[in-house]
């Protein structure tokens, strides 16, 4: 990972990295302590990156980056497919996002290569070829700059000092199941910050769909959660809220607003009602027990939070169904 990220020991996500901000029962085995597994997090760049993306731009740049994470991804190409050139590109992603559009690759690959390590049995090498890396030692040699630690050595660490799952994990799994979701489409914002904001994200984006005319009644939402907390500042977390877009006929959508769609994938599908520091407790739970008792890995896909109820209106307590991607 490129050298101007700063290398910290994560500590314990606290309430407000995960939470409601509600008091949590440490008998209960709280996300902030299972979720972060031990190991280095890459530090925050020089400035976290705005909380909201309000760039068509950037919003067109950051979902082709993230449509295939093996495959290269550059800015002169970045700059090309969004009518800029590459001096002007460069410059006004950094000034947006914090950090530089390769620094951000880089960041964002490596973070997920620590996930698919840490949290479930892929191999180091198929990690490597996920993370868009030909060479497993030019690999290594970026993990190591961003996690102060070879590949081989963090998963070690974490096989040896991650925290046992408790009986919240065993319920929130037990009815767990694999399934195959299709791909569907969706109008949708993107948002940074630490997963305690992300309540607060949902009430925003209800008032951007007001705002463009779409109505909120009958609308399905679907929330996007793209980075491990354990491997990410919380800064940097990346999490996008949307609907199943139903509005076909509706003109061209402008920043905030635009569409997208999920990626059709193999999940593990659990459903999780309450606050909403229970969802990254459910992600922890399927890692720790599902994966491994059915001899699954992660997926590729983001996790995707289908609500079974307009999640602007919770009140505090979602009603999600939970798509975790696992291998098939």
């Amino acid at each position: 990972m490129a050298s101007d990220f700063h290398l910290e020991r994560p500590d314990l996500l606290t309430r407000d990295d995960i939470g409601m901000g509600e008091r949590l029962d440490p008998t209960r085995a709280p996300a902030s302590r299972e979720f972060d597994l031990p190991g280095v997090r890459g530090g925050m760049g020089p400035t976290a990156p705005r909380t909201q993306v309000d760039a068509d731009f950037l919003l067109a740049t950051l979902d082709w980056i993230e449509s295939d994470t093996s495959a290269p991804r550059t800015v002169e190409v970045a700059a090309e497919r969004v009518g800029m050139s590459p001096f002007h590109f460069h410059r006004r992603f950094a000034e947006l996002m914090g950090e530089t559009f390769g620094a951000y690759v880089r960041r964002t690959r490596l973070a997920h290569a620590a996930s698919l390590i840490c949290r479930s049995s892929t191999s180091i090498i198929e990690a490597s070829l996920r993370s868009g890396y030909a060479s497993q030692a030019a690999f290594t040699r970026a993990f190591a700059r961003q996690f102060a630690m070879a590949p081989n050595r963090l998963r070690a660490r974490a096989q040896a000092e991650a925290p046992k799952p408790g009986r919240l994990h065993v319920d929130l799994v037990e009815q767990a199941a694999p399934v195959r979701q299709g791909a569907l489409p969706l109008i949708g914002m993107r948002f940074h910050g630490p997963m305690s904001q992300i309540p607060f994200h949902w009430q925003r984006f209800a008032e951007a769909l007001q705002a463009a005319g779409l109505p909120l009644e009958a609308m399905t939402a679907v929330g996007i959660l793209y980075d491990d907390p354990g491997f990410t500042a919380p800064g940097q977390i990346r999490y996008d809220c949307t609907v199943v877009d139903t509005h076909t006929t509706f003109p061209p959508l402008r920043a905030p607003l635009r569409r997208l769609s999920t990626r059709e994938a193999t999940f593990v599908r659990l459903n999780v009602d309450g606050p909403y520091h229970l969802i990254p407790e459910a992600v922890f739970g399927v890692c720790a027990l599902w994966l491994p008792r059915n001899r699954r890995a992660l997926g590729e896909a983001p996790a995707y939070e289908m609500y079974r109820a307009p999640p602007w209106s919770a009140n505090g307590r979602f009603q999600v169904s939970l798509l975790v991607p696992c291998t098939p």
